[in-house]
């Protein structure tokens, strides 16, 4: 027995409800930023991280409890299996901007990819929920993009009027971005990149780009919201992403935009006369 992606959709939704009644009122509070352990990814557990993922887990564990079966990959926890072997995978990041939650910024998500396969060509729908805001983002292969229930659609704008970045050592990554922000009307870093591609899903962002590389669950929801907005997200230097594994190992730098003329010339800016 499998839940179709729209079924995947609603319970994703319940659980987003759950967070949004809960984690903001621990984000930016003194217990947010108290450190736990090292998370199965290498990076620090905080207690906002393990809040957000034990309301995730506690929800999956009630689908599998109905004879849902499937393997959850997080952030924290790792790998669990749910169930009998199958094809269906869950990458979960349950703090996206996590840095930004601790402290109080309002800019942080939970992000869920759901596949039915082994790699991020297989993500079958993707759940990004603003934990700040109350908004919602999520999308079907091949269906389309929402927010709210709203569908979404990427800017057609071949301009570079906002454009956002992630620089997570800033002393390299900026330095190999300067051209793409300079070429820019507008930058921003805001934290969070799961959010980013769904706000740019929605219209509001031009380009993202990511060159330090990232975990596949910090970029897999939003990269079919994205995608099934209009948009393209592929490696920094153009490469197809869709062979990539997903896992708890880095990846590659990225880089998305709402459109291809955005995207070609955002490649061209940032790798000069390697295109």
């Amino acid at each position: 027995m499998q839940l179709s992606p729209a079924q995947w959709v609603e319970e994703l939704r319940k659980t987003g409800k759950k967070l949004l009644e809960i984690i903001p009122r621990v984000a930016g509070s003194a217990d947010a930023s108290v450190k736990l352990r090292r998370g199965a990814s290498g990076d620090q557990t905080f207690y906002i991280d393990e809040m957000a993922e034990k309301i995730v887990v506690e929800a999956v564990e009630k689908i599998s409890q109905n004879g849902i079966s499937f393997t959850l990959i997080s952030e924290e926890c790792g790998i669990k299996k749910f169930g009998t072997e199958n094809n269906i995978k869950i990458l979960l990041d349950p703090i996206d901007g996590s840095n930004n939650a601790k402290r109080g910024v309002p800019y942080y998500a939970t992000s869920i990819a759901i596949l039915d396969g082994e790699r991020l060509r297989d993500i079958l729908v993707g759940y990004v929920v603003d934990l700040s805001s109350n908004k919602e983002y999520w999308a079907i292969r091949g269906e389309g993009s929402w927010c709210n229930g709203e569908r979404i659609i990427c800017r057609s704008s071949d301009e570079f009027d906002m454009v956002a970045f992630e620089a997570s050592v800033p002393a390299k990554d900026i330095e190999r971005l300067m051209p793409l922000l300079k070429s820019s009307r507008k930058v921003r870093c805001l934290g969070a990149i799961a959010l980013d591609l769904a706000l740019m899903g929605a219209g509001a962002i031009d380009v993202t780009a990511i060159a330090t590389p990232s975990r596949s669950f910090d970029y897999a929801a939003g990269m079919l919201i994205l995608k099934e907005a209009g948009g393209i997200i592929t490696d920094i230097e153009g490469g197809e992403i869709g062979d990539i594994s997903a896992g708890l190992e880095r990846t590659v730098p990225l880089i998305a935009s709402a459109n291809k003329v955005l995207h070609q010339n955002a490649l061209k800016l940032i790798n000069g006369s390697r295109q």
